[in-house]
């Protein structure tokens, strides 16, 4: 990696290195394929393939309690939007910035 210019050479500063450490690593989670084959082939470990097994198929008891489940929540959110708040009430939390701490280098 080239340094910047008017720093020293083999510097990197944190935030520069938190950078580059986000954007590598979105990179991998992007594409792992490509991502190893960047790596040597002499370093790397044979990774076993997925195994992921198939889903069962959901029973009737299973939906029937899903419905159930799905029911009371929708009652529930029905319930609460239902409820009327008094106009111009005040706020339950008031925002007050923290005051800035000056250091000393």
């Amino acid at each position: 990696m080239s340094a910047r210019r008017g720093s020293r050479a083999g510097k990197l500063s944190r935030r520069r290195f938190v950078s580059l450490l986000a954007v590598s690593s979105a990179a991998v989670i992007a594409d792992p394929a490509a991502a190893a084959k960047v790596v040597p082939a002499t370093r790397r470990k044979p990774v076993a393939g997925p195994t992921a097994k198939p889903l069962p198929a959901v029973g009737a008891a299973d939906q029937k309690e899903f419905e159930r489940q799905r029911a009371n929540t929708l009652g529930a959110l029905k319930v609460i939007r239902a409820y009327k708040l008094p106009p111009g009430g005040d706020l339950p939390v008031v925002f007050r910035p923290l005051p800035n701490p000056r250091r000393s280098r």
